[in-house]
């Protein structure tokens, strides 16, 4: 699930076994063996993609903020035999009342079946994905993060993470592992990364929270999205993001790829049109 994104395409990048990818027409998706119709806000469609599966990929999508979508997932997981939940959340989760991805991890708990949950930092792939835009067209990032630090992580890592749970997910029921980058960074050090990366200035711009989300709505970003970034950005003001932590090197042995050679490998996304 989230076949398409950025982590699930990961994903099923390093999955060591035979795929299913879920998604909301069924069409093929690359590097899957098999795709199928699935919409968590349609559950007449869980238990036909969830058929023959013993371990699933779950993250929450970008409009899911209650947990009554996730329980009815769980509750197809259930009856398909499914045996185990790798589940895809956020740093910090764990112990937050106010991040949404709380919902998800509470119901698959709840659920009965083993779980893992990787909770990873921010992606270094949201530079582009997020910023692209406004980097190409004003050089500038602004968020409300202030000079808080976070271990940006490389996606890619993401799912060579993955890959090894799903290797031999019995190793890892019942855990949860922070996911993070080589080095904690401020939106400072990014900026500052990407112009020498780059051969041009860019700058960070701190931003005020209630601004930056009616910013972001104002340029298209959905509302509840808005919020929700504005949240994560919030955490990391507070000096509660994500700090390094060695998990990654437990799972794949290297403490993963550093932003410089993620911006160096992405340059297009960067550069102005």
């Amino acid at each position: 699930m989230g076949a398409t994104g950025r982590m699930g395409g990961a994903v099923l990048r390093h999955a060591p076994c035979p795929t299913r990818a879920g998604t909301r027409s069924g069409a093929p998706v690359a590097a899957a063996t098999e795709s199928v119709r699935f919409d968590l806000d349609a559950p007449d469609t869980h238990d036909a993609a969830l058929a023959g599966c013993e371990t699933i990929f779950l993250m929450r999508p970008p409009q899911a903020v209650k947990r009554a979508p996730f329980t009815a997932l769980m509750q197809s997981a259930v009856r398909a035999g499914v045996a185990h939940v790798v589940c895809a959340s956020v740093y910090g989760a764990g112990d937050s009342s106010v991040l949404p991805h709380r919902h998800m991890e509470a119901a698959v708990r709840e659920s009965g079946l083993a779980w893992t949950f990787l909770r990873p930092a921010d992606f270094m792939q949201n530079l582009a994905d997020v910023h692209g835009e406004r980097i190409r067209s004003d050089s500038e990032i602004t968020v409300p993060a202030g000079k808080g630090l976070s271990a940006f992580v490389d996606v890619d890592d993401i799912g060579r993470a993955c890959a090894s749970i799903l290797s031999s997910p019995v190793r890892h029921a019942g855990k949860a592992y922070d996911i993070t980058g080589p080095a904690a960074l401020s939106f400072d050090d990014v900026a500052d990364t990407l112009t020498r990366v780059l051969g041009r200035r860019i700058a960070y711009r701190p931003a005020w929270t209630l601004l930056y989300v009616l910013d972001e709505v104002r340029r298209g970003r959905p509302a509840m999205m808005a919020v929700v970034m504005a949240v994560l950005y919030t955490v990391q003001r507070r000096g509660k993001a994500a700090p390094v932590c060695g998990d990654l090197m437990t799972l794949i042995g290297t403490d993963g790829g550093d932003l410089a050679s993620y911006v160096e490998r992405e340059r297009a996304a960067f550069v102005p049109a």
